[in-house]
C-alpha cells in the first residue's frame, strides 16, 4: 500500500470525520479536466487501497466551447484510461435549452443538467456516490454571491459537503492554492477553461476583482467566508428543524396537492418561523423546487396570510388563497399554470391603502364631498364617482376577458389585452399592473385608464380619488 502524502494524509482525515466515504463505496469522480477535479481524482486514488473504493470518470461536455470542450474531454478520457478506470462521457446541448428557458443564466441551467447528467452515470455504473472537486476559493464565491443577491441563511450557508441524493464534495476545505501545490509536486497535467476568464460572468469578477481586494484587508478572507459558512449552515438547519415541527401544529390537512393551514395557530409562531414554513411548504408542492425571493415570502404572508378573507395569490405553479382562518397552498395543474405565472388578488376595504405585492406599489383611496378635479391628465390618479360602484372592492391582475370602457372613448367598450396593445405595455409587464375592480366592474386600470362609467359628472356628489404611488413614496 502506497504511503500517503501529507495532504492526502489530513484531506483523508478531514473526509473521515464528515463520514462523507465508507470503506467499499463505489463513487462516480466529476472530471472537468480542471485542477481541482483533476487533483480530486488523484486524491481518491491514492485513498482506493484504503477504503475498498470502486472508481468511475465522468466527464460532461457542455458544447458551448468548440473545439476546446472536445479537447477537455479527450484530455478526460486519457487520464481515465491511464488509471484502468471506467469512463463515461455525458453530453448537453445549451444552445437549445437557454432558448426555451429565457432569462435564466447560462451558468445556472448548464449546472442543474450537469448535476443529473452525473446522477445518471451514478445510477447506469451502479454507483452510490458522485464526488465534485469544489473547493474552499469556490465556497468564499458562493457566499459572496449570496451575500449581493441579499439571499437568507440558505444561500450564505454555501455549498454543504454532501448534497442530496449522492452527491459529495471532499474539497470544501482545501484552498486552490494547496490544489495547484499538489498537482505540482506530484507532476499532473490540467486543462484550463478559458470561459474562466470572461468577465460577463459574475463570479469570474469576483474571483479576479473583488476576493483580490478583500484579502487586503484580511489575507485568510477565503478562509474565514468558509468557515463563516459552516456556522450558518448549522444555524440554517436548526431553524429549518424548528420550522418543520411546528409545521405539524400549523398544517390542519395535506394531500398530494394541497396543503391547509390554521392562520390562527401559525400567528403564534415568531415572523422567522413564519418564513421558513412557506418555503417548506412550497418546496413540498411546487414542480420546480428552487429558493424563493424573499420578496415573493413577504407577500404571501402580508397580503394572504395577514390579507382580508378571499385575498389570493398565484405564482409558479401555485395558487395560495386565505378564506377566514384557512390560508390553502394547492399545486395549479400544468395546462392552467402555463399562461398564468404570478397573478394576486387582493381585498381592498374601501377607502383607505392597500399595497399591491407584484411592484411593491401602493394605492391609495379617499372620497370628497366635492366633484372639482385638477385639469390636465395625471394617469397616477383617478377620479370617480363615488355613488356609481360598491365600495366592496379588489385589487388584482389582468385575466383574458376582462374589459373596461375607457375614458376618453364616449362609452366604447375595449378589451384590456387590446388596450395593453395599444398602449404599447410589454406581455411580460401586464400581469403586473393593478386593477382596481368593483362589482360593477373595472373601475381603474392602475397607473393609465379610467373607465367611462365611473366619471365624474354634473351629478356627481361624492368623488373617489384613487392614487397610485411608487415603492418607498409616502401616501
Amino acid at each position: 500500500m502506497t504511503a500517503l502524502s501529507v495532504f492526502e494524509h489530513k484531506l483523508l482525515k478531514h473526509v473521515r470525520q464528515l463520514g462523507l466515504l465508507s470503506p467499499g463505496d463505489r463513487v462516480v469522480v466529476a472530471v472537468s479536466g480542471g485542477p481541482d477535479s483533476v487533483a480530486l481524482l488523484q486524491v481518491l486514488w491514492a485513498w482506493r487501497d484504503r477504503l475498498d473504493l470502486a472508481l468511475a470518470v465522468a466527464h460532461v461536455e457542455h458544447g458551448l466551447r468548440g473545439e476546446e470542450s472536445l479537447a477537455d474531454a479527450t484530455f478526460v478520457e486519457q487520464l481515465a484510461r491511464q488509471l484502468g478506470l471506467p469512463f463515461f462521457l455525458k453530453r448537453i446541448r445549451l444552445k437549445p435549452l437557454l432558448r426555451e428557458r429565457k432569462g435564466e443564466s447560462v451558468q445556472a441551467v448548464a449546472r442543474e443538467k450537469r448535476y443529473a447528467r452525473l446522477q445518471a452515470v451514478a445510477r447506469e455504473w451502479g454507483g452510490a456516490k458522485v464526488a465534485v472537486g469544489h473547493t474552499q476559493d469556490d465556497q468564499a464565491e458562493t457566499v459572496l454571491l449570496s451575500m449581493m443577491r441579499g439571499s437568507g441563511l440558505a444561500g450564505l450557508s454555501g455549498m454543504p459537503a454532501r448534497r442530496e441524493p449522492c452527491v459529495i464534495r471532499p474539497f470544501l476545505q482545501v484552498s486552490r492554492s494547496e490544489i495547484l501545490q499538489y498537482l505540482d509536486e506530484r507532476h499532473c497535467g490540467f486543462r484550463v477553461d478559458s470561459s474562466n476568464e470572461n468577465p460577463k460572468y459574475a463570479r469570474n469578477r469576483l474571483r479576479r476583482e473583488v476576493i483580490p481586494l478583500l484579502k487586503t484587508f484580511n489575507p485568510g478572507v477565503v478562509n474565514v467566508l468558509s468557515r463563516q459558512a459552516a456556522i450558518l449552515r448549522e444555524e440554517h438547519q436548526y431553524l429549518d428543524d424548528v420550522a418543520k415541527a411546528s409545521l405539524e401544529s400549523v398544517e390542519v390537512g395535506r394531500t398530494k396537492n394541497r396543503v391547509v393551514w390554521s392562520r390562527a395557530q401559525l400567528l403564534t409562531f415568531p415572523l422567522p418561523i413564519q418564513r421558513r414554513m412557506v418555503l417548506l411548504t412550497v418546496g413540498a408542492l411546487w414542480h420546480r423546487p428552487s429558493p424563493l425571493r424573499f420578496e415573493t415570502v413577504e407577500t404571501v404572508l402580508q397580503h394572504v396570510v395577514d390579507g382580508t378573507s378571499g385575498s389570493s395569490g398565484r405564482f409558479a405553479g401555485l395558487e395560495i388563497v386565505r378564506e377566514y382562518d384557512r390560508v390553502t397552498f394547492t399545486k395549479v395543474p400544468a395546462g392552467r399554470n402555463s399562461r398564468v405565472q404570478r397573478e394576486w388578488s387582493c381585498v381592498w376595504p374601501f377607502p383607505g391603502s392597500i399595497h399591491w405585492p407584484v411592484t411593491g406599489q401602493t394605492i391609495h383611496g379617499t372620497i370628497k364631498e366635492t366633484k372639482t378635479i385638477p385639469s390636465g391628465r395625471n394617469d397616477s390618479v383617478a377620479y370617480l364617482d363615488a355613488d356609481r360602484f360598491s365600495h366592496e372592492l379588489i385589487v388584482r391582475s389582468w385575466k383574458p376577458g376582462d374589459y373596461f370602457f375607457p375614458y376618453g372613448m364616449g362609452g366604447r367598450r375595449k378589451k384590456i389585452q387590446d388596450f395593453f396593445s395599444d398602449a404599447k405595455i410589454h406581455q411580460a409587464e401586464r400581469r403586473t399592473v393593478p386593477l382596481v375592480v368593483a362589482p360593477e366592474g373595472i373601475l381603474w386600470v392602475g397607473g393609465y385608464r379610467s373607465d367611462h362609467r365611473f366619471r365624474v359628472t354634473e351629478e356627481t356628489r361624492h368623488v373617489a380619488v384613487v392614487r397610485i404611488r411608487s415603492a418607498g413614496k409616502k401616501t
